[in-house]
């Protein structure tokens, strides 16, 4: 069944389908949220309230994509979180790039702590960004959605879009060169 007759099955009240859409979805707007916000433990309410906001508006769904819908829904609750708050957050080591957690010996452990420490400036360094460069490099990166995707969902023209991953890619690259990120 497609996310559409999901859709109109929930709106003559089978509810159940509520739980396949967020089963569904769940992964990607928890994801999207932290990077947004990089906590992962706040991260977990803020796609909490994104369903919550979701259920409350269900009947008045109209999108075709609705996984961009999510996202949409996704980011104007991270944008309340960060307006509320005023405030960063730092990204903890245990980052939900990788929850494993595993333990590894030798040589590729000390793969796993570099490769997770390039993660962790990356993460840190896309934390510096403005807000709306920062929702285009997930949205796109991290979420797999093209421009025009993205356009729909922040409410932008593709080529703001476009402008924003551009300037944004740009910062990322001088902040991770002066972190010497490429050197290691």
């Amino acid at each position: 069944m497609d996310d559409g007759q999901m859709i109109e099955q929930i709106r003559q009240g089978r509810k159940e389908y509520l739980n396949t859409i967020a089963e569904k979805y769940y992964d990607d707007i928890y994801r999207f949220c932290c990077y947004q916000t990089g906590s992962p433990d706040q991260s977990y309410d803020l796609a909490q309230e994104t369903f919550l906001r979701f259920i409350r508006y269900v009947d008045h769904y109209r999108h075709k994509n609705l996984k961009g819908y999510l996202l949409a829904i996704a980011m104007n609750v991270c944008r309340d979180y960060f307006h509320c708050e005023k405030k960063r957050r730092t990204v903890p080591w245990d980052s939900p790039l990788n929850p494993e957690g595993e333990s590894v010996g030798g040589d590729a452990a000390s793969e796993k702590v570099l490769e997770a420490e390039r993660i962790e400036k990356v993460r840190e360094a896309l934390l510096c960004l403005p807000p709306m460069q920062r929702e285009v490099i997930v949205l796109h990166c991290c979420s797999g959605l093209t421009y025009r995707e993205i356009g729909a969902v922040t409410g932008a023209g593709i080529s703001t879009v476009k402008s924003r991953m551009k300037q944004g890619t740009e910062k990322l690259k001088r902040m991770l060169r002066k972190e010497d990120f490429y050197g290691e």
